[in-house]
Parts: structure tokens; sequence; C-alpha cells
């Protein structure tokens, strides 16, 4: 029998940080939720203990100091993971000594470079906050700072990063972006998934400086991510919900051979300058490009 997810969420602990910005669950197995709920990313960051070290995978939107929050969790050293390199997962990088990051090119280029003003516009508008902008925040001056060369450290898929009491496994898990990672901790049975998937909009549409998605490696990924389940008892995506029951993998993967084969219903609307087709599916949608 499964896991009770949505138990397990109703009932997790809230540890307050002091910033209004996050909310903080404890999750099980000594990892913590990292929640910024008032943006329209809803994006989540975690930060997985173990006995000697700690891993950050990502560091989100950078509106407000994340490294506040990490500090009144642990107090052991922290590496920083970054799951892809779109702009709501690398807010605080800049903040923390070690980054690592696959290589594919791009995703060193853009850590070194940052992010401007001008290319975070979008999701700067005041309607995307769900509570207006917070204490102190403007939105004209917000930019992605880059990062030194020395921060960076390259991964690649098959690395093990050892905690101490815990061992996580980097998964290369393209699709939504060349860039994309998944960590896997198979004794805990979790996986940590990144934007490649979680229980909203999949962003497969993308072909310009923040990456090239594709629907066929999109595909290939999820197809293999899902011969997983039977030995996960827990799926923590970066945005929405901090903890998914692994069951929903196949369903991922049924989906997007639907969405290949132009087998699946869709509704058409515009996100981020692109056309695009929005397919449906219980839990979760596919958005592509609009190509017609």
């Amino acid at each position: 029998m499964g896991k009770d997810i949505d138990k397990i969420l109703r009932d997790a602990e809230e540890i307050d940080v002091g910033e209004s910005w996050f909310k903080v669950l404890r999750l099980p197995t000594n990892v913590f939720g990292i929640h910024e709920p008032h943006h329209w990313q809803e994006v989540i960051s975690f930060l997985i203990i173990g006995s000697e070290k700690a891993i950050l995978f990502d560091t989100g939107m950078g509106i407000k100091d994340i490294t506040k929050v990490v500090s009144q969790l642990t107090d052991k050293d922290v590496i920083v993971i970054n799951s892809h390199t779109h702009f709501d997962h690398v807010g605080d990088n800049h903040q923390f000594d070690k980054i690592f990051v696959y290589d594919d090119g791009r995703s060193v280029e853009l850590l070194l470079n940052g992010q401007p003003n001008e290319a975070l516009r979008y999701d700067m508008e005041l309607e995307l906050f769900y509570k207006g902008y917070p204490e102190g925040f403007d939105p004209d001056a917000y930019v992605i700072l880059p990062v030194r060369e020395e921060q960076i450290n390259l991964v690649k898929d098959g690395d093990v990063f050892d905690l101490g009491d815990r061992k996580l496994e980097v998964l290369y898990t393209p699709g939504h972006s060349t860039d994309a990672i998944m960590l896997l901790d198979n004794d805990n049975r979790m996986l940590f998934t990144g934007d490649t998937f979680y229980p909203d909009w999949l962003f497969a549409f993308f072909d310009d400086e923040w990456g090239v998605s594709n629907l066929d490696v999109y595909e290939a990924t999820m197809k293999e991510i899902a011969k997983l389940e039977p030995e996960l008892d827990y799926i923590l995506p970066c945005h929405n919900d901090a903890l998914v029951s692994p069951s929903v993998l196949p369903k991922v993967v049924d989906a997007f051979r639907m969405v290949n084969r132009e087998e699946a219903e869709y509704s058409k609307s515009e996100l981020y300058g692109y056309k695009i087709r929005i397919h449906d599916f219980e839990g979760f949608s596919i958005l592509t490009q609009d190509n017609g």
C-alpha cells in the first residue's frame, strides 16, 4: 500500500522562519520543503539533510534571502545543486560557495552572466503576486545576480552525493530543458523531480534564451523515470505540492505519448510570448507550442 500523501502534507509541521514570503514544511526523512507560495510560480526548494552535510536543491527566486531560512534549519555545510537554470531556481545561487549544475554549455553561461531585469519582467507583474509585492521588493530592480566561475561545479548523470547517512544520485532528465536533472534518494525511496514533473503546467515549449524543450526527449525521459515507480514512496517536485504519489508517473508517460501522437485534446493560449496548446490531464497539463 502506498503512502497517504495528502495526510502527510496535512500533518506536516510548518516551521516559522520569521519571513512570510516562505512557507517551510518539515517532510519525511529530514527533508524541508521551502515554498515561495505568494507568486504564481509557487516554486519549492528542498533542503535535504544528512549526518555530515546537506544539499539545497535549488535556491528559489531570490526575492527574499533563502540563506537566512537554511541557517535556521541546519548548521551543516550546505551544497547547492540546481535542478536546472531557469530564473526561479537559481535566485540566491550567488550567496553559496559551491553550486553544482549539469553541464550543457548554456547552463554555465547563464550562471556566469546572471539574468537582467528585462528578461524577467513577465514574471514581475503585480497580478502574478497573490498578496502583492512583498515589503521592500522593487520589481524594477529585480535581477538574477551572476556567480563566479570558481563557485560552479559540474555534474553528470550517475554522480552520487554522499551526505554521511544518505546518498543522492544525479539523474539526467532532459525535456523541459536541456540541463534538467533529478535527485534519487534510493534508500529513503524519494525522487526530487525538479521541473521535469510537478502537478501543474509542464512547460514543453521553450526555444529561446531560457533553453530548448523537446517533446520526444521529454517522453523518453519520463518513460525511464516511470520505471522507478515501484521503488518510490515519494515524488518531491519543485512547484506547487511538495509531495506527490509516484503512481502518477505512468500516467505522465501515457500523456506525453498522446501529445506526441497528436491524440490529446487541447485548448489554445499564449504564454511568455509563445502561442501554446494546453493539454489537460488528471492532476497536470502539458504545454506545447502551437505551430498551426
